[in-house]
């Protein structure tokens, strides 16, 4: 096997390299003292809040332990697809390893993730290097690996968002393929490349698809430097067969991305975002290490060395003029692509993401790499090509000295690495002792190694001032889980965790509650949450839950972890339950009951199918400092000028004597007095874009009074709305006659698979099933062994309509778009049969010319 045997000879240098960047990355963290190493924490914003729980659940999901499978997440949102989530956070190839692991050790399995993908990294660009450059330094190609392996992209942008480092990965693997399929018309080589292709783009296909462009920029630089010698139609059949190979390996990838791409149009839309270019100043100073920018500047550091080397490609002689003009070029456009509105669209499929806009500097970061080992690898044999570079990175270092980005790391190292490479380049170049310039070597490699430990460092110190990171697993996870596990009541009901540790514990303690957060929500259950008076942030991708009632009633929430405020021991959860909560699954008429008061008590109403609240209006009192006015439909409150600040305004309104008021006013920014806990925040003035990027759930406020007055007493900063409905008053007593008769109308059983429900009803008059779970695309069912069609939806919940002496209703939950990305896989399956077997006929009539090895 041929491509076995090039990587045979001499390939020691992988694996070192390998085992180096993993090296550099786990000594960052000891120095660091973060998790596991210390004390300190590393689960960084998505990584605690995302991917960890999702790894949890994932685990979950093949140990038997989940509510759900791949395809859906019966814990979460009540009830949400998880094959997008599936492919979105969890789907990398190392994801196995959280399963040889306990589940309370998840945070490590997360970490040993990160540091063998940088190691799988940083080994598969040195075999790319190693095969564009046979003949350069060994020792080079593992210091070029390191370099990229743990970049600035992936310390600073990707460790914490663990399955972008599939990409880091991609960008050289598909480089190699390719580089295999364009020497040699080898049959191996087109077949091994679609599956290994298929695999890579099940990994991430987002990060994966930018090192997809990259590699094809890489491949188009290849074929238009090649010697003269070789026609351009050998260069056109080269290509072709590399697009065929990786196009192959897409499409047998479409049973899984077909689905996820049609779950991420249905999902949670975030506001258009207009691309504004970095200063270029600020842009060019990430090409420093130790410089820090997570969020909002490119990751392009690989260190002072393979800088070095890159800005000399240009200038080396022992280089073909076609070649460094092609590269050259090339490498410049694809940097000055970061910074071009249309091509950054492009980069990211022409959906501009709202936070770190330059996830595709990963790919410039490997290009930098691999042409400054095709420098080296030729040789650097004129002073002009050492001492340019030399230059231009000091003025670089000197113009950035002040810049935000920069750290105290990247002035030290910068000036070191420097002169310790023209040290090691004078004694390649002068007779001296081999002991004098295998030392000098050692010093170089050595001082590579320190100087990538070091920026992870300093990345690592500068980007815990910004974002903060979650507490790994211990004693309150297991406190937690113990106390849900107790209430496990499934399906019959539901048992929420709360939000104690992350904003998805539903995944990452157990249970099934309400909260989830995921860039995958599917638009509907976003919006019908948020209608019901959930809170929410991220622009509606992550749910805040209202503890209200009426909602734990009318999607069977039975227990929930809560903790008290205003009380001793208030930082302990415990356990609360609720009886008057109806079953997961209801028989209701065939006629819909809808209410007449506004949202979200109105919404709330028609889902349970009873009227439970009363929404009076609110009048403001006369106090001082303060005015209040009426702007359609909403009570525009704002201190008068000169008034101290914050001011307090009052409203009053009249309710049924012992009903228990409740304040709906997702956009409020202000903080309302409740009973018996003071005055608490809505939603906090430095929160973001109230009403847009977050809104605050509904509350309750406390009980009325036997005069059947409800005073509302907010206090605000600065002019705040609050909607005139945002009293809503409930009636205890109707809600529990209400849950009464949806308890008698329980089917005989219910039974829930992993992404199916079964319901066995009590024969009866024609009548329409209601499940506690919000209507979505995917959804089929079926009466009595019938035609499956779509659910109806009664106030945003399932609703399947039966007939008069129904005993039976199935549902199923398949993605949409299952069938078509099944049928691109075979028709890619089909394609790569037939050129299997053109190759073998082709072979058998060539007497075995063609080599069918590679």
């Amino acid at each position: 096997m041929r491509l076995a045997r090039t990587f045979g000879r001499r390939h020691w240098p992988v694996p070192v390299a390998a085992a180096a960047a993993g090296a550099t990355f786990v000594a960052s963290g000891i120095i660091r003292g973060t998790y596991p190493f210390g004390d300190g924490h590393r689960s960084t914003n998505d990584l605690g809040q995302q991917f960890v729980p999702m790894y949890a659940h994932f685990r979950d999901i093949v140990t038997g332990q989940a509510p759900g499978d791949l395809l859906f997440n019966w814990s979460s949102g009540f009830g949400v697809p998880f094959l997008g989530d599936l492919m979105a956070y969890v789907g990398s190839t190392l994801s196995w390893i959280a399963l040889v692991l306990p589940r309370d050790r998840i945070d490590l399995a997360l970490f040993l993730v990160a540091v063998a993908a940088i190691a799988l990294g940083a080994g598969a660009m040195t075999a790319y290097l190693r095969r564009l450059r046979p003949t350069g330094p060994a020792w080079l190609a593992v210091a070029g690996g390191v370099s990229y392996g743990a970049c600035a992209w992936a310390i600073d942008d990707a460790a914490y968002m663990t399955v972008w480092l599939n990409g880091m990965v991609a960008f050289p693997v598909i480089c190699l393929l390719c580089e295999w399929i364009l020497r040699r018309r080898s049959a191996t080589s087109l077949l091994v490349t679609p599956f290994v292709v298929a695999l890579l783009w099940t990994s991430h296909f987002y990060t994966v698809y930018m090192a997809t462009i990259g590699a094809g920029i890489v491949v188009v630089a290849r074929i238009l430097s090649y010697d003269a010698l070789v026609s351009w139609r050998d260069r056109l059949i080269a290509a072709v067969r590399c697009i065929v190979a990786v196009g192959l390996g897409i499409g047998l990838a479409a049973p899984l991305l077909v689905p996820t791409f049609q779950v991420i149009r249905a999902a949670r839309p975030s506001p258009k975002t207009t691309f504004q270019p970095h200063d270029a100043v600020e842009f060019l100073s990430r090409l420093l290490p130790g410089s820090e920018g997570v969020g909002t500047s490119p990751g392009l550091a690989v260190g002072t060395l393979m800088l070095l080397l890159a800005l000399s490609f240009p200038l080396n002689r022992a280089i073909a003029v076609r070649e460094r003009a092609v590269w050259s070029v090339l490498v410049a456009l694809t940097l000055l692509s970061m910074q071009v509105r249309f091509t950054h669209e492009v980069w990211h499929g022409f959906d501009s993401p709202n936070g770190s806009p330059f996830r595709q500097a990963f790919v410039v970061a490997g290009m930098l790499v691999i042409i400054g080992w095709m420098s080296a690898a030729s040789g650097l044999r004129s002073v002009v090509s050492v001492a340019v570079p030399v230059g231009l990175v000091m003025v670089l270092y000197a113009v950035t000295w002040n810049v935000r980005y920069i750290t105290g790391t990247t002035h030290i190292a910068v000036p070191i690495l420097t002169a310790v490479a023209v040290l090691a380049w004078l004694a390649s170049r002068r007779p001296v002792p081999d002991w004098v310039r295998r030392g000098a070597v050692a010093l170089l490699v050595g001082a590579v190694l320190v100087e990538v430990t070091m920026s992870a460092v300093a990345i690592d110190v500068a980007r815990g001032k910004i974002l903060s990171a979650a507490a790994p697993w211990g004693e309150e996870q297991d406190g937690l889980r113990s106390l849900v596990m107790s209430a496990d009541d499934w399906p019959l009901h539901r048992a929420a965790p709360g939000a104690e540790v992350s904003v998805n514990d539903p995944m990452l303690i157990g249970g099934e509650g309400p909260q989830y957060y995921s860039s995958t929500i599917p638009d509907d259950v976003s919006r019908e949450l948020m209608g019901l008076g959930f809170g929410y942030s991220s622009y509606g991708r992550a749910t805040v839950d209202p503890q209200n009632p009426v909602v734990d009633a009318v999607f069977s929430v039975h227990a929930r972890v809560v903790v008290d405020s205003g009380v001793h021991d208030a930082e302990r959860p415990r356990l609360a339950t609720n009886d008057g909560v109806a079953p997961l699954v209801t028989v209701r008429s065939t006629k819909a009951w809808a209410s007449t008061d506004p949202a979200p008590y109105g919404l709330q109403e028609s889902a349970l199918g009873a009227d439970v609240y009363t929404v009076p209006t609110l009048r403001p009192k006369q106090v001082p400092g303060v005015s209040v006015s009426d702007r359609q439909g909403n009570l525009l409150i704002a201190p008068v000028a000169g008034a101290a600040k914050p001011v307090e305004a009052r409203f009053v309104a009249t309710c049924r004597a012992g009903s228990e008021a409740y304040l709906a006013a997702p956009t409020f920014v202000g903080e309302v007095l409740v009973e018996g806990s003071g005055w608490q925040t809505v939603l906090d003035p430095k929160a973001k874009r109230p009403g847009v990027y977050s809104g605050a759930p509904m509350r309750r406020l406390g009980r009325v009074g036997a005069d059947g007055v409800v005073e509302l007493a907010v206090r605000v900063r600065g002019p705040a709305r609050l909607p005139a409905s945002a009293i809503g008053c409930l009636d205890r007593h109707l809600l529990t006659a209400a849950v009464g008769r949806l308890n008698a109308s329980k089917p005989a059983a219910v039974s829930v698979g992993g992404h199916s429900l079964d319901i066995r009803l009590t024969p009866g008059a024609a009548g329409t099933v209601v499940i506690g779970v919000i209507r979505i695309q995917g959804w089929r069912c079926s009466v009595d062994g019938g035609a499956a069609r779509s659910p109806s939806v009664r106030a945003g919940l399932m609703a399947v309509p039966v007939g008069a002496g129904a005993s039976d209703v199935s549902c199923v939950y398949r993605p949409v778009g299952t069938r078509m990305g099944l049928a691109v896989g075979a028709i890619a399956l089909m394609g790569l049969v037939l050129i299997a077997g053109a190759l073998l006929l082709m072979r058998r009539r060539s007497g075995g010319r063609i080599a069918a090895d590679g």
